[in-house]
C-alpha cells in the first residue's frame, strides 16, 4: 500500500487568515497545512478519505486521474465541502462509490442532493453512489480491505478507518478526542497509524500532542504519523522532539506500507 497526505490541516488551514504568527508566516513548505486528508493505494486501486475545501488542489498537485472510491470520516465540512471537486472524475468514470456512517450520509445527501441523486447519466455533476457503513463493517475496495472504526469526535461518533492489504495495516483516524476501549483491537500493532495531533492545549474534540503520544504509546504502531495539526505546532522544532518512530506529516508526504 501507498499513502500520500493530501493535507494535514486544521480545519482553518495553516497560514490562518490574517495571523502573523511564525507558523503561519513560516518559510517552511511543511508549515503550509491543506485540510486534512489522504490518499490510500494500492496497484491500480485509489481510495480517498474526506473531500476537502482544498480538495480541487491537491487532486491536480498529486495528478489524481481516477478514484476507485471515496470514503468519509465524518461531516464537517472541512471533510465534506470539497465534493463539487470530483465532478470531472466523475464525468470520466461515471458513479463513483462513497462510503460514511448514515449521519454522514444523511448530511451529504442534503448538502449536496444533486451529487447522491440515482439516474444521473449526464456529466457536470458529482456523481456518487451512496453507501452507509455500520461500526465495525468491513468492506473490499480493490483487493484493499477496509474497516471502519468507531471512536470519538467530541460528543461525536465518527469513523476512523483500518486498511489492509497484503498483510500490511493502515490505520487513519483523524479528528479524535477518545477511542473506545472496543475499538482498540482494531487499532494495535499496525504498521502505519495516522493520528490526529492538533495543539499544545487541551481541546474538546481532538488529541493534543502530548495525548496522541500516549496514544501512540498504547497502540503501539511500527510508524505514527500526526495530522489535523493547527498554527501552535512549527514542523521542524516539533518534529525535533518526537520519538523516533513518531513524525509531524506534511502536504504532500509519500510513504510505503
Amino acid at each position: 500500500m501507498h499513502l500520500i497526505f493530501l493535507g494535514t490541516g486544521t480545519s482553518y488551514g495553516v497560514p490562518y487568515v490574517g495571523c502573523d504568527c511564525g507558523v503561519c508566516t513560516s518559510e517552511d513548505s511543511r508549515d503550509k497545512r491543506l485540510r486534512a486528508s489522504v490518499l490510500v493505494s494500492s496497484g491500480e486501486t485509489q481510495i480517498l478519505i474526506d473531500t476537502t475545501p482544498d480538495l480541487r488542489q491537491q487532486l491536480l498537485r498529486e495528478k489524481v486521474r481516477h478514484l476507485s472510491g471515496v470514503l468519509w470520516t465524518h461531516s464537517h465540512n472541512d471533510h465534506i465541502i470539497g465534493l463539487d471537486d470530483i465532478r470531472p472524475l466523475s464525468d470520466k468514470l461515471g458513479y463513483i462509490d462513497g462510503w460514511a456512517n448514515a449521519d454522514t450520509l444523511e448530511h451529504l445527501q442534503q448538502v449536496f442532493p444533486y451529487a447522491l441523486q440515482e439516474g444521473r447519466e449526464h456529466g457536470g455533476f458529482p456523481r456518487v453512489n451512496g453507501n452507509v457503513l455500520q461500526p465495525r463493517q468491513e468492506i473490499e475496495i480493490g483487493g484493499i480491505r477496509v474497516t471502519a472504526i468507531p471512536i470519538r469526535h467530541g460528543r461525536r461518533e465518527i469513523f476512523a478507518y483500518r486498511f489492509q492489504a497484503k498483510n500490511k495495516v493502515l490505520i487513519y483516524a483523524t479528528d479524535c478526542s477518545h477511542i473506545p476501549d472496543e475499538s482498540r483491537d482494531l487499532m494495535q500493532d499496525a504498521d502505519v497509524l495516522i493520528l490526529g495531533a492538533l495543539r499544545h492545549a487541551p481541546h474538546i474534540g481532538h488529541f493534543s500532542l502530548s495525548q496522541a503520544l500516549e496514544e501512540v504509546e498504547k497502540l503501539k504502531p511500527r510508524k505514527a504519523f500526526f495530522t489535523h495539526i493547527a498554527h501552535d505546532l512549527e514542523h521542524e522544532t516539533i518534529n525535533a522532539d518526537l520519538p523516533p518512530n513518531v513524525a509531524l506529516a506534511f502536504d504532500g508526504l509519500k510513504i510505503e506500507i
